[in-house]
C-alpha cells in the first residue's frame, strides 16, 4: 500500500473526514480516495472515470478529495500518475467531440473497481471489512468518462449516475432502457462542446428516471474540477452525493435540487431542469 501526495491546493477539503489518497497493489489500475478513519459510518462508494478516458488517478484530485472528505470511498480509474492537470479557469476549449465510432461506452474499469471494493468489504483481513454500504453506489465521470459511467450504469449495485461535461454522442435507447437509478447531468454553457449532448440526454431520458440537469453558462468544457475543492462543480457533487448516498435531506443537500425554489433553481449562476425527483 502506498500513500500518495495528491498535491492539493488552497483550503483543506470541507468535509469532516481527513482524506487519504493511496495506491493498492491489488488494484494497480486505479487510485483510491478515502476517509482517513474508516468505520464511523457505513461508507458509500463511488467509481470515477476521467476526461478523455485517461488512466490517470490524480487528474481530478481536488474534486475527488472534496467528495471523499464527506465519508465516501472513491476509486478513480488509472494509477496515481503525476500528470499535468487542467489549470483553474482555463479558457481554451476543444472545438469538436470525437465521432461515435471512436469512443465506446466502456464501463468495465468502473465495474472492476466496484467488484474489487465489494470483495474487500467481505474480506475479514481488509481495512474495509464490513465498513462499506454497497447498497449506496455512484458511478460518475467527466467527458469521455461520462460515457464510461453510462456504460456501467446498468450494474445492479448502482444507486446514482453522474454525467459531468458529457452526454451520449448519439441517441442510445439501450443505455436509457437499462437505467435504474437517479441521474445527475452537469455541463458548462454553449462553450462546452458537451452542452448539447447533456441537454439531449435530459430531454430524451425516460420520464420515470429521476434526473437533474444543471448548466453553468459561464463555464466551458473543462469545468471547475481543478479549482480549490473542485469549485462550484465540487459543491454540487457533494450535495448530490450526500443526498443520494448518505440520506441527507437538509436544505444544503436535497434542497439544492428539489422543488421550484431549490437553491440551484434560484441561483443566477446556474440554469437547471429537474424531473421525477422527490
Amino acid at each position: 500500500m502506498k500513500t500518495i501526495d495528491a498535491d492539493l491546493i488552497g483550503k483543506p477539503p470541507s468535509g469532516e473526514y481527513g482524506v487519504v489518497v493511496e495506491h493498492d497493489p491489488s488494484l494497480s489500475t486505479h487510485t483510491i480516495y478515502r476517509p482517513a478513519k474508516l468505520g464511523a459510518i457505513k461508507h458509500p462508494v463511488m467509481a470515477w472515470a476521467n476526461g478523455a478516458c485517461k488512466k490517470s488517478g490524480l487528474l481530478f484530485a481536488e474534486f475527488l478529495a472534496e467528495i471523499a472528505s464527506h465519508g465516501v470511498v472513491i476509486i478513480a480509474d488509472g494509477p496515481p500518475i503525476a500528470e499535468k492537470r487542467i489549470p483553474p479557469g482555463r479558457r481554451t476549449e476543444p472545438t469538436a467531440r470525437p465521432s461515435p465510432s471512436t469512443l465506446k461506452l466502456d464501463g468495465t474499469p468502473l465495474i472492476a473497481a466496484l467488484d474489487w471494493i465489494e470483495a474487500r468489504n467481505k474480506e475479514q483481513t481488509s481495512r474495509y471489512f464490513d465498513k462499506l454500504d454497497m447498497s449506496k453506489v455512484a458511478v460518475m465521470g467527466m467527458s469521455c468518462g461520462g460515457l464510461m459511467a453510462y456504460g456501467a450504469s446498468s450494474d445492479k449495485r448502482v444507486t446514482t449516475v453522474g454525467i459531468w461535461n458529457s452526454g451520449l454522442l448519439e441517441p442510445n435507447a439501450p443505455i436509457f432502457a437499462s437505467l435504474h437509478s437517479s441521474v445527475l447531468i452537469v455541463t458548462g454553457g454553449p462553450r462546452d462542446v458537451a452542452h448539447p449532448n447533456g441537454l439531449r440526454d435530459f430531454e430524451t431520458m425516460p420520464a420515470a428516471i429521476p434526473v437533474f440537469h444543471a448548466v453553468r453558462p459561464a463555464i466551458g468544457h473543462y469545468g471547475t474540477y481543478s479549482e480549490d475543492n473542485g469549485g462550484p462543480f465540487g459543491e454540487v457533487a457533494v450535495a448530490w452525493i450526500k443526498w443520494q448516498l448518505l440520506g441527507d435531506e437538509s436544505a444544503a443537500s436535497k434542497g439544492m435540487f428539489v422543488g421550484e425554489r431549490c437553491s440551484l433553481c434560484v441561483n443566477a449562476d446556474w440554469k437547471v431542469q429537474q424531473r421525477a425527483l422527490e
